[in-house]
């Protein structure tokens, strides 16, 4: 089990930062990293290392097993449990059937970690500008096929051509858009002639690392 001092060094120097690189992006001083990094201050307080991982972006669970970390005065969370997301693709999830089983292993593109639970939860790669700036592309997506999706909502849905496409769902009046956060897109309106279905609640956004 590494040392606070130690976990923050090696991450440091992962990603090639200098201790003043780092202090700049944490907001602290680098004599303060240089300081912990030292293992003078065997016991740095939350705020600060929250800051420092937030600046190294690392994830949390990952620190806490990897030095036992246990802050000041801080209770504890309770880790959730993670569990294997597929990570599939636009084309599959144009072809989704609600009622399909879960992935097997091997069948999906690739695989992420996640706690939201459900029957078969999936996971998209986000592609294209048009959910910037709350969704860029490479980001990942939670959905679950079981869950009701209410205006306001993100939504994956798929067009009679198979085809699928990540926006907000919007209503007005008795009309529904699905709506494109960024705004060099327009709006695509739900007319009833057009065959549609919503495939899945985006429930949540992963981190992107």
């Amino acid at each position: 089990m590494k040392t606070v001092a130690e976990y923050i060094k090696a991450k440091r120097e992962e990603k090639e930062l200098s201790a003043r690189e780092l202090a700049k992006t944490a907001g602290i001083t680098g004599e303060h990293i240089r300081y912990i990094e030292s293992g003078q201050r065997k016991t740095p307080s939350f705020d600060i290392v929250m800051k420092i991982l937030k600046a190294l972006h690392v994830d949390l669970q990952e620190f806490l097993q990897e030095t036992g970390y246990l802050p000041v005065n801080v209770e504890p969370a309770s880790l959730k449990k993670m569990r294997q997301i597929p990570i599939i693709s636009w084309v599959t999830a144009g072809r989704w059937d609600a009622v399909s089983d879960n992935f097997p292993p091997g069948d999906a593109d690739e695989w992420t970690e996640s706690d939201v639970k459900g029957k078969n939860v999936f996971a998209l790669r986000i592609k294209g500008d048009s959910m910037e700036p709350e969704f860029r592309e490479g980001d990942v997506v939670i959905v679950n096929p079981h869950v009701e999706a209410k205006p306001g909502d993100y939504v994956i849905v798929k067009n009679d051509e198979e085809e699928a496409t990540f926006k907000q769902l919007k209503k007005f009046g008795d009309t529904l858009v699905l709506h494109p956060l960024n705004s060099r897109y327009e709006d695509i309106e739900l007319k009833k002639s057009v065959k549609y279905r919503i495939v899945g609640k985006v429930v949540k956004k992963e981190k992107r690392y």
